[in-house]
């Protein structure tokens, strides 16, 4: 198994990333009942233009 650890600036590990597959064999051995995520992408571009739309030009700004 390809185990990846994610941490944190300071080091500290705060998760850890395993293959698709691996977690698949794990939801089915201990039945885990987790939906799959709506379209995560469409929320993340919903909330990026509504960000962006917050935003005003500076005029201060030079190029």
């Amino acid at each position: 198994m390809d185990i990846k650890y994610l941490s944190d600036a300071k080091g500290t590990i705060t998760g850890v990333f395993i293959p698709i597959e691996e977690w698949q064999r794990l939801q089915k051995q201990y039945g885990i009942q987790e939906p799959a995520p709506a379209d995560s992408g469409k929320q993340l571009r919903q909330q990026l233009t509504g960000a962006l739309q917050h935003l005003k030009p500076d005029d201060d700004a030079e190029d």
